[in-house]
């Protein structure tokens, strides 16, 4: 038992990546003190990976947060993100993230007459009965 516990080790280790780690080094940082909601916070490394992001409160009291990240693409090139998060939700834009494709024929118009059909009668306060597949 104790030999094969011994195997399995000696696997797991043999098993691991084989690469050498480069150190990176932060070679700017600055920072507010948060005040509240408020903050402000970036940093670069010698990598070429960057960080911003500010914090605030928008007229209602919420927490609102912006910001950007970059990082050197395989290419040479500098990937951009910027980003914000508040009510509406987290988003963020960049050249780079990809593209919804756009429909490649248009709405069927049978389809949109059933569609305004179905909202009129739940405008008007008719409920759809599930059981019997009708508008009562």
């Amino acid at each position: 038992m104790k030999l094969i516990i011994f195997a399995a080790l000696v696997a797991f280790a043999a098993a691991r990546p084989q690469f050498e780690e480069e150190p990176v080094f932060v070679i700017r940082e600055e920072s507010d003190p948060i005040e509240g909601a408020n903050f402000r916070h970036e940093f670069e490394a010698d990598n070429g990976l960057s960080q911003s992001m500010v914090g605030s409160a928008d007229e209602s009291g919420a927490q609102v947060m912006t910001g950007s990240y970059s990082f050197p693409l395989p290419d040479g090139s500098i990937a951009t993100f910027n980003w914000v998060a508040d009510a509406l939700g987290f988003r963020v834009e960049s050249p780079l993230l990809p593209v919804a494709v756009a429909a490649e024929h248009p709405f069927p118009v049978h389809a949109q007459e059933q569609i305004d059909l179905a909202n009129a009668q739940q405008a008007a306060g008719l409920p759809w009965d599930q059981a019997v597949h009708a508008w009562i």
